[in-house]
């Protein structure tokens, strides 16, 4: 049966170090290699998988968040993942606030080469190796028990991987036809994105309950969405009744003020009351204006009945019993105009309501939402009017009497009726802003639509989902017991594998010129002893190779049972630091040749190689050196054919991993430098060595003749070539001057852009293929 291939590694980082942002992709190859150039972040990425190495051997890493946080993070956190596929093999939170390092490992035991393990294993302790290794390794045994269930655990595996596989396939094709297709959701709604078989599986144990509201229902409810008119009718805002026109206190006061009547006859005070505004107007111009003839007849009125009639006109309005009438009338005309008010609000209300009514058949999340009609509201309040008109009338007909306020709270009533129209308008608000915002709507619906389609995939295939957790009960019983059975077994000591391991590769490198006592387990000049010790007769060269070969040693260190040979991941960071070539090319032979048996034996003879029970580890190189970088692409240390190699570099305030199909040349890392920051990029710490770097190789290559130095070429270039350099960065260079300030961003920038004038001139085929590699990469 044919196996699915394995997924990528996948590497991220946020705000480590100089690392702001990498979400990088490597092959699924056991073997990937990464290029970078000093100040890239490659040694932040080494030390966060050395925590991940430190975490897996119960060692203390409270100083992870200090150490790898970059300045730059706002919050003080940092993250770090290493993954293959949607599997995390282990990560990093870090938070700087506090120091608080949360690390998670899945089983994978990392097993880190870099500046850290030589200082803490081999440095501090001046090259005395480490003799107290008390681990003891339980081995396989070859028993027709042990072989039983290794075949037990593989069927147990191949029957769960199938019905996990038929489950996963069939959730991803209802997935698309339920949600994709009939909703037409945008696959990249984080809800539709995140919804994964894996996580139905996490988050279901127990059968769910049908979902309320099902996925049918929002289909009709998204249908209903649609149908909303171009030019829809909102319902208006209803304007609240006034209820600072009344003057409560006023009211009560007047009712119980006793106003003795006028000494006007009753005759008169009828006439008047039937057309009261008539006489009192006429009244007031007579007075105002001091007529001696009637302003509406014309009749005389200043002898005789005529004016003895106006006095008594005049007389009347101005006793107190016609200012307390009027006073009266006062109050009941605003009460009229009360009623009228809420008349005009009923009908806005009414009105409101069958607009709201209408529009919110269209809008799922309004449809069951309700206005007031106000109608009890309403009633209260003219009821209470109406009441106080009475008692106004009642007092106008008795002035002599003092009368009560009625039973009554107009306060609360308005209160009421406002309170209603608030609510109303809050809602036919909320319904307009929905009606306006129909896409969040949909949205909200899609979201919904995800997690139903969850819950009813659940319900409709549990009893599927039962038996693959009864698969995987079986597969994790099978590897549970085929583990008891090798730590059962005899068991071996690793100090003698890693006494063993060490000679072996101290004989690779050093033939018998250094030669390991592993019985007192300390390195010998041959079959000397270093008096001065390791640390003050090895060369720096030798120390580093010598590290290397202690490292792979350690690697016994790691485990406890065969079966973690398997769980390794080795990680070198520049394992070539101070070497000579001879000495390069035995670190990348190595790294060829290193495999691991079953059995937990390490050899460097590439004719046990089988990728069964001899294989090679799965390993990340990191490295500065594009000499090394090169040399193990020339010696297949990683397969270039299957993209294994990489470039790590900044993009904008982001880190990429670059595949690399071709050897590392400095020039042209260079080139590129000078090339970004001349159209726009900003320089950085390396610009101005890469300026100088160019213009060497140009002046070199190109006019050997003219380029004794970089002064004589600069010289040519402005006699011979018209090529006049201004940046007082380039004149520094050229004249020896030791350049006691940082150049500043925009001389650095102009020296870019006068050297790509130089290459433009004398190599710009090698430009051509810079400005390629930008136009792919974009």
């Amino acid at each position: 049966m044919s196996t699915l291939p394995k997924p990528s590694f996948l590497i991220s980082a946020n705000f480590l170090g100089p690392v702001l942002s990498l979400d990088g992709e490597l092959t699924n190859k056991a073997q990937n290699l990464v290029f970078a150039r000093n100040g890239i972040g490659k040694s932040f990425l080494s030390r966060a998988f050395r925590y991940l190495d430190l975490h897996g051997q119960a060692r203390d890493v409270d100083d992870a968040a200090k150490n790898l946080v970059s300045d730059e993070s706002a919050d003080g956190k940092g993250t770090f993942s290493f993954a293959r596929g949607p599997k995390a093999m282990g990560t990093l939170s870090l938070n700087k606030n506090g120091d608080v390092v949360t690390p998670e490992l899945d089983g994978t035991i990392f097993h880190v080469f870099s500046e850290d393990f030589v200082q803490e294993e081999l440095r501090e302790r001046q090259y005395e190796i480490d003799g107290e290794i008390e681990n003891q390794i339980a081995v396989d045994s070859e028993s027709i028990k042990i072989k039983d269930a290794q075949e037990a655990l593989a069927k147990a595996q191949a029957d769960e991987l199938a019905a996990e596989a038929a489950l996963r396939g069939k959730f991803d094709k209802e997935k698309l036809s339920e949600l994709a297709e009939k909703t037409g959701i945008n696959k990249q709604l984080k809800g539709y994105k995140e919804l994964t078989f894996d996580r139905l599986l996490e988050r279901y144990t127990d059968k769910p309950e049908p979902p309320k509201p099902s996925v049918a229902d929002i289909i009709k409810d998204l249908d209903a969405l649609k149908a909303i008119p171009s030019d829809p009718v909102y319902p208006d805002d209803v304007g609240p009744v006034p209820s600072d026109d009344i003057d409560l206190k006023a009211i009560e006061d007047s009712l119980g003020r006793i106003t003795s009547p006028s000494s006007v006859s009753e005759d008169i005070k009828k006439k008047i009351d039937e057309h009261r505004e008539f006489y009192a107007t006429g009244t007031k111009i007579v007075q105002d204006e001091h007529r001696e003839s009637c302003p509406f007849c014309e009749q005389g009125i200043k002898a005789g009945d005529p004016k003895a009639i106006i006095d008594a006109y005049v007389g009347y309005f101005s006793d107190a019993e016609e200012k307390h009438k009027t006073e009266l009338r006062g109050f009941f005309r605003a009460l009229l105009n009360m009623e009228s008010a809420l008349k005009e609000n009923e009908n806005q209300l009414s009105r409101q309501k069958s607009r709201f009514d209408t529009l919110k058949s269209f809008v799922p999340s309004q449809k069951d939402v309700a206005l007031g009609d106000g109608e009890e509201e309403i009633k209260k309040l003219r009821d209470t009017l109406v009441a106080l008109k009475d008692m106004i009338q009642k007092k106008a007909d008795a002035l002599t009497v003092a009368l009560s306020m009625p039973e009554v709270d107009l306060a609360a009533n308005i209160t009421a009726i406002n309170d209603l129209i608030a609510a109303n308008n809050s809602k036919a608000q909320k319904l307009t802003r929905a009606v306006e915002k129909s896409d969040e709507e949909r949205r909200d619906l899609q979201r919904k639509a995800c997690i139903a389609f969850e819950a009813e995939f659940a319900i409709t295939t549990w009893s599927d989902i039962e038996t693959l957790r009864s698969l995987r009960e079986a597969t994790i019983a099978a590897a549970a017991a085929l583990l008891a059975l090798e730590k059962s077994s005899p068991s071996t000591d690793a100090r003698t594998r890693v006494a063993e391991t060490f000679e072996l590769l101290l004989k690779e490198f050093f033939s018998d010129k250094y030669l390991f006592d592993k019985d007192k387990f300390v390195l010998k000049r041959g079959t000397h002893e270093m008096i001065r010790g390791p640390h003050r007769t090895l060369s720096d060269g030798e120390k580093t190779a010598i590290a290397f070969c202690y490292f792979v040693a350690c690697i016994h260190r790691k485990v406890e049972a065969n079966a973690d040979y398997r769980k390794l991941f080795l990680v070198f960071d520049d394992p070539v630091t101070s070497m000579s070539y001879d000495f390069v090319f035995s670190i990348a032979q190595t790294l060829k040749n290193l495999n691991i048996a079953d059995q937990g034996e390490i050899s460097i003879n590439p004719g046990q190689i089988d990728g069964n029970k001899h294989r090679r580890p799965e390993l990340l190189i990191l490295t500065h050196s594009s000499y090394f970088f090169n040399i193990c692409l020339t010696n297949r240390i990683v397969d270039e054919r299957k993209g294994a190699a990489f470039a790590l570099h900044p993009d904008a305030g982001t880190h990429k991993l670059v595949r690399l199909k071709e050897y590392v040349a400095p020039f042209k890392e260079q080139l590129r430098d000078v090339y970004d920051v001349a159209n726009g990029r900003d320089p950085d710490h390396r610009t101005a060595n890469s300026v100088r770097s160019v213009l060497e190789a140009i002046g070199r290559f190109c006019r050997p003749d003219k380029s004794e130095s970089l002064s004589t070429f600069v010289q040519h270039l402005a006699g011979d070539e018209g090529i006049a350099v201004k940046s007082v960065l380039i004149n520094s260079l050229c004249h020896g001057t030791y350049y006691e300030e940082t150049p500043v961003p925009g001389d650095l920038k102009l020296a870019c852009e006068e050297t790509i004038s130089v290459v433009k001139r004398f190599a710009v085929g090698q430009l051509e293929l810079i400005k390629g590699a930008s136009e792919k990469g974009k």
